[in-house]
């Protein structure tokens, strides 16, 4: 059959703070003359596309649109479960009553497979579908580019949070301190907390990531000597942290050691999706870089490229934001892993409880600049 004549978003898996950046870039470049028809989105995400639940996105209003660079999340859901042979039919027959001949995955890992399937189930079916993939990721989990769009604003909130929780601690009863962020399989995001360090706030005084197994003893002595210099200790781990034993050193675990070895009120805080999705705490470059692969996919589907996901490639070798530049690029969805993108060695530090003045380096202008000024008594 002849290639339909309108696309379908989609968004699997959680949200970042710059999901809605980019279905704003898809849509403002869809707008300003692309072959595309119509917009339709995926309302109850790829969960729903059998029952054939789609919004229509074209028919929202200019400020609503306009409204998605300022707005965190997605407005689409990212419901998703993973296809098989059986659902090939079904899935065609969705797409083909909406006359859908592009569909835009947005996401991390499950976006990527998902697309995978479409194509492969496309071809299958001789069904003509330009199938493109915008890796979206707060813990930077897929292996394209440089770095996953929503990384940046995620290890922003990651950094304040950090740096908050350290004043907390230095004022608070409970001197020991223990955040956990997301990344079961890559501690991107957990490593992303040393950039809350500077003269004034010396947390996290420790770092957790899954690539390194952790020895507790030398953690908790660690731990001691930031009590007795600083008056109180922050400790940043992940849910996939392990001791040499590979016993999980989640925040629960890590606390009731730290507590139990110190015989010091500790406490703990889990921060999930509001790292993820923390509006307050945006990029600009992260929202700029999601919208332009927003703007990409649809240059792409127009030039009848398939089978492609965008990605950003770091050009330069300047530290900071002066010395920063990416470019758009793409790759095969079948180049892309199936597993989360693990930190390398030259980003980790030796002991396994920090990381390296290069990962600083690479992450620093990612957050979007300077962080809140904080003061300390003299």
């Amino acid at each position: 059959m002849a290639r339909g004549e309108n696309c379908l978003i989609a968004v699997a898996g959680a949200p970042t703070a710059v999901t809605n950046s980019a279905i704003a870039g898809i849509i403002d470049e869809i707008g300003a003359g692309s072959e595309i028809a119509d917009i339709y989105g995926a309302a109850s995400g790829m969960a729903g596309v059998l029952d054939g639940k789609f919004v229509d996105l074209g028919a929202q209003k200019r400020k609503v649109i306009e409204g998605l660079r300022r707005t965190p999340g997605s407005i689409l859901s990212g419901r998703y479960r993973f296809f098989g042979e059986s659902d090939g039919e079904a899935f065609i027959t969705a797409l083909r009553a909406q006359s859908i001949g592009t569909l835009f995955l947005l996401g991390g890992l499950a976006a990527i497979e998902l697309a995978k399937f479409a194509t492969q189930t496309a071809l299958a079916a001789d069904y003509e579908l330009i199938v493109l993939c915008i890796p979206l990721s707060a813990e930077n989990e897929v292996n394209a580019g440089d770095h996953c769009p929503g990384y940046g604003s995620a290890a922003r909130f990651a950094a304040i949070s950090t740096r908050d929780a350290g004043r907390g601690a230095q004022g608070g009863e409970e001197p020991i301190v223990v955040l956990e962020f997301g990344g079961a399989g890559a501690g991107w995001l957990a490593a992303s907390s040393v950039l809350a360090r500077d003269g004034q706030n010396p947390a996290p005084h420790s770092i957790l990531l899954p690539e390194r197994a952790v020895n507790v003893d030398n953690l908790v002595e660690e731990a001691r000597r930031a009590y007795q210099k600083f008056g109180y200790a922050v400790i940043v781990t992940t849910d996939g942290a392990k001791d040499a034993e590979g016993e999980s050193l989640d925040c629960a675990t890590l606390t009731d050691v730290l507590s139990d070895k110190l015989n010091l009120p500790a406490r703990f805080d889990k921060l999930g999706l509001s790292a993820s999705v923390s509006g307050a705490n945006v990029a600009r470059a992260d929202s700029d870089e999601a919208y332009g692969l927003g703007g990409l996919v649809v240059r792409l589907a127009d030039d009848g490229a398939s089978g492609y996901a965008v990605a950003l490639k770091r050009e330069g070798e300047g530290k900071g934001e002066k010395g920063y530049k990416v470019v758009e690029s793409t790759l095969r969805l079948e180049e892309i892993e199936e597993f989360p993108r693990q930190m390398p060695g030259n980003y980790l530090g030796e002991a396994g409880t920090n990381v390296s003045d290069a990962f600083i380096d690479w992450a620093k202008p990612l957050i979007g600049g300077a962080l809140p000024e904080y003061t300390s008594l003299v």
